[in-house]
């Protein structure tokens, strides 16, 4: 990653935390509207955008009003200081280090060198190295090595980066609902999804047999935030224990952009109570987490943006305009080794997910942050994304 602050950090992540745990388990089944029955051995993202909706993580059931836009190559965005767009570039590669910041990074706090939640100084041991307070489960699917998407209707699948390839998990087996909106995954092995209808239910699914589902006793539509994008995020990179975040859709249209359209929130671990944290532009985007404690948004229209947010006050620390990619009715994305990775409609609205990645580390050196689409023909239409905070943040 090419992060200033992460520069100071490298030696600490030389000896990496040991990621153990218990295995998660559940039960429960499915219900909804939406109408991809794809079974096919890709995942995609889905967002719909009428009364009801699915957001990156995130679909919509009802009448949908965006349209799917697909990339070819690859785009090219370019920001403005205010972080509005300029008209897309012609070229087929975009420099995207020049994104500007949407509020001054030195007003907001910076997650990389916050409060550390174990003092190395007292955790030793006759080793000397520190000890994890929440350690990643070991599970037998693993929580380090891709990205966990799912299907609209409401399939999990795995997207592995490092061959491009896509493997399915399972069907979700909550209380027989199908209409997905959104998805985020814990430390723990469980994938907390999101429906609509019920509008806003969340229930937990063991990423191992996602068959089991677990009613979490989450009430939805606390603090009138009843649909919203999410991730989970770590405190900060001392402590790696997570909390889930999230961005507010009102249900009613499209996905939108202005001033006020929505909420930074985030849910208690131990009560699960919402508490809104500060207003965004983004009447609907999605949410990834990194296990160092920072939280990304992909929003907005025309083009969509990629904004890095400040998980105390929602404040935007920066904001990259993508070039041509736009969202679609069913859209999703994850940070994965220092990329990251966009889940969009391959087509027109309801058509299957396409890969488009982020090259927001420069890992080829060529001094531009390429935004190239790389897998064409996903295998769902994918409505949720979601990587555990136990996945690599740095590049691999």
């Amino acid at each position: 990653m090419s992060f200033a602050r992460l520069a100071s950090i490298t030696a600490l992540l030389l000896a990496p935390l040991a990621c153990t745990g218990d295995t998660p388990e559940g039960s429960a089944s499915n219900s909804g509207t939406e109408s991809d029955s794809s079974t096919s051995t890709s995942s995609s993202t889905a967002t719909t955008s009428a009364s009801g909706a699915t957001m990156s993580g995130t679909s919509m059931s009802g009448t949908e009003s965006a349209t799917g836009s697909s990339t070819s190559g690859t785009t090219a965005p370019e920001t403005t200081s205010s972080g509005s767009t300029t008209d897309a570039p012609t070229s087929s590669t975009t420099d995207m280090t020049t994104g500007t910041t949407g509020v001054d990074p030195t007003t907001t706090g910076d997650t990389t060198t916050g409060t550390t939640g174990v003092d190395p100084t007292t955790t030793g041991g006759t080793t000397g190295m520190m000890e994890d307070p929440c350690p990643c489960a070991d599970v037998e699917v693993p929580l380090d090595n891709g990205i966990f998407v799912l299907s609209d209707n409401a399939e999990l699948w795995k997207y592995l980066p490092e061959t491009n390839t896509f493997e399915m998990l399972g069907a979700v087996g909550c209380n027989n609902m199908k209409n997905t909106f959104s998805m985020a995954v814990d430390r723990a092995g469980y994938a907390w999804v999101m429906f609509n209808p019920p509008a806003g239910d969340i229930w937990k699914v063991d990423v191992t047999n996602p068959a089991n589902c677990i009613d979490p006793g989450y009430t939805p539509g606390q603090m009138g935030a009843t649909l919203f994008g999410m991730a989970f995020v770590s405190k900060d990179i001392f402590n790696t224990c997570d909390q889930l975040y999230g961005n507010t859709y009102n249900g009613i249209g499209g996905f939108g952009e202005g001033q006020n359209f929505g909420n930074f929130l985030t849910v208690d671990p131990d009560n699960l109570s919402v508490s809104i944290l500060g207003p965004t532009t983004f009447n609907g985007a999605e949410l990834t987490g990194t296990g160092d404690g920072r939280v990304f948004m992909f929003g907005g229209v025309n083009p969509a943006k990629l904004v890095e947010v400040d998980k105390a006050n929602g404040q935007y620390i920066d904001v990259t305009p993508l070039g041509n990619l736009n969202l679609t009715n069913a859209f999703a994305f994850a940070f994965f080794a220092g990329d990251f990775y966009f889940f969009t409609e391959s087509g027109g609205p309801g058509s299957k997910s396409k890969v488009t990645h982020y090259d927001y580390d420069d890992s080829d050196n060529n001094g531009i942050k390429d935004l190239t689409v790389v897998n064409m023909n996903a295998p769902i239409r994918i409505v949720g994304a979601g990587v555990s905070t136990c996945a690599p943040f740095l590049p691999q």
